[in-house]
């Protein structure tokens, strides 16, 4: 009753990131927004720790699926930032070839410079169990978390007050402190680097989210990169 009672909270309220419910109010949304970062905390929690004990996605792609689709059912913020245009598509594919660029040099770097980060590397994806399964199960599966995670997590929770594309420094502070507790909620998996990993993704998924005003330049930035590293050109 309290959980129906929250998702139902009229306007005046203002979530931990200083969104006023009086503007979700006037595109029709009838939802608070105090839960999604909840909820998408418990979520990766859970998920994570699945992932780090058995090598299993499927709990996490299951949470992911039911906390986007709250936002996609009932929330016209979450809808509107779904719709596609042709600037939002090329910022997402060239924020996802720039990430994999980068994080090909970056490897090779601190693989040179520090003897462990290779075999730390190596750990990583033992841990996430990418060999665990076969290529096209892998790939859908990664099309559907990265979809969902991307909806949970750069959806509502970073939009601005009246709606677009900004990157000012408030908006940079909201990408940030989402970015810090995606990064957080992944070290239920019980690796840092992961959780380190996490955090620089999420930074840079949410960077596009805000400076495109949608979520399709997270979206294919993020399915991109992970298509990349897990299958295509992996790593370790």
């Amino acid at each position: 009753m309290e959980v129906a009672a929250d998702e139902a909270a009229g306007a005046g309220e203002e979530d931990a990131l200083g969104h006023g419910s009086g503007h979700l109010a006037t595109v029709g949304s009838k939802m608070s927004p105090r839960l999604d970062l909840p909820i998408a905390v418990a979520a990766w929690l859970l998920g994570f720790a699945w992932v780090g004990s058995t090598g299993s996605w499927t709990p996490l792609a299951v949470l992911a699926v039911l906390a986007a689709g709250r936002l996609l059912l009932r929330d016209p913020i979450t809808r509107r930032l779904l719709r596609l245009d042709a600037r939002a598509v090329a910022l997402g594919l060239a924020g996802g070839g720039a990430m994999i660029a980068a994080t090909s040099l970056g490897h090779r770097l601190l693989a040179g410079a520090f003897p462990t980060f290779a075999g730390a590397t190596r750990g990583l994806y033992a841990l996430l169990n990418a060999e665990g399964y076969r290529w096209p199960a892998l790939a859908v599966l990664i099309l559907l978390v990265a979809t969902c995670e991307e909806i949970i997590w750069r959806g509502r929770a970073l939009e601005p007050a009246g709606g677009g594309a900004r990157l000012d420094g408030r908006a940079v502070a909201r990408v940030t402190a989402v970015a810090a507790l995606y990064g957080a909620a992944t070290l239920a998996s019980g690796s840092l680097l992961l959780a380190a990993v996490a955090l620089a993704c999420g930074l840079a998924w949410g960077l596009l989210r805000a400076a495109g005003g949608s979520l399709w330049p997270a979206i294919l930035a993020h399915a991109t990169w992970d298509l990349a590293v897990l299958i295509v050109w992996p790593l370790a």
